[in-house]
């Protein structure tokens, strides 16, 4: 096995899995080439543990902004602080002001014969009685369709919302869409809870997990075929969207 084949061995945070889904087996195949063929030069990453910080400790916006743009990559700084600030400007009304609770907590969710994609909250905070999972994503695009969102609250509830102390939780799914295509456009949050979309049947879901196993087969196919690829001397790979498939928050 390549390292490219490999590299598709390790399904990405639950977020980016389901984005790997597509409409139909071809599609499907494609993406996952595409993933295992890209270089992650910018990445939202740096922001977790300060959008963390705001919702357990409720860092100030100015100790927020200061960190995006001093942590983390340096191409992605930019990126990191229009998230922060995105996420603060939603927080001065959302108010998060509840207790941390099982601390890094991942979750599996099994989707093939040894392979299971993370499940990961950005953090559990109990909030007025109430454990609350939350998941936070700097995607500047709503990059699901609707079977795609039905997809992911149907993973939630079985990698999460199945377990003894999280039965009766609320969830919280928050990202930061551009409000129009221009670069400079601001971002609005968009809010998803536990029980907005209608789970996959059973049936259905089957159908899905059996059409990527045999998607992920043939991109694996495709990609021992192909020659490694290696990056010349004083030449740069492409710079690809953190928005793009694949990137982890």
């Amino acid at each position: 096995m390549n390292r490219l084949e490999k590299k598709l061995e390790r399904p990405p945070y639950i977020h980016n899995w389901v984005r790997n889904i597509g409409p139909d087996l071809q599609s499907t195949i494609k993406i996952l080439v595409r993933l295992a063929l890209g270089f992650p030069t910018k990445t939202y990453g740096a922001a977790a543990p300060i959008i963390r910080d705001r919702i357990v400790y409720s860092l100030d916006r100015e100790t927020a902004a200061i960190a995006a743009m001093t942590t983390g990559r340096i191409n992605s700084r930019s990126l990191v602080a229009e998230y922060v600030n995105a996420f603060c400007d939603f927080d001065d009304s959302r108010r998060y002001s509840g207790k941390p609770t099982y601390d890094e907590m991942i979750e599996p969710f099994r989707i093939g014969k040894g392979l299971s994609v993370p499940v990961k909250p950005l953090v559990n905070i109990v909030e007025n009685g109430k454990l609350i999972p939350i998941f936070s994503v700097g995607w500047a695009s709503l990059p699901f369709n609707k079977f795609q969102q039905r997809l992911f609250e149907t993973v939630l509830e079985d990698a999460i919302f199945s377990l003894t102390d999280f039965r009766m939780s609320t969830g919280e799914f928050v990202f930061f869409p551009r409000e129009s295509k221009h670069k400079n456009a601001a971002r609005k949050a968009v809010i998803w809870k536990r029980g907005d979309m209608d789970k996959l049947p059973a049936e259905e879901l089957s159908d899905c997990l059996h059409m990527y196993s045999q998607a992920l087969e043939a991109a694996k196919a495709i990609l021992r075929e192909m020659p490694q690829r290696e990056i010349r001397p004083g030449k740069k790979p492409d710079t690809p969207n953190p928005d793009q498939y694949g990137f982890d928050w």
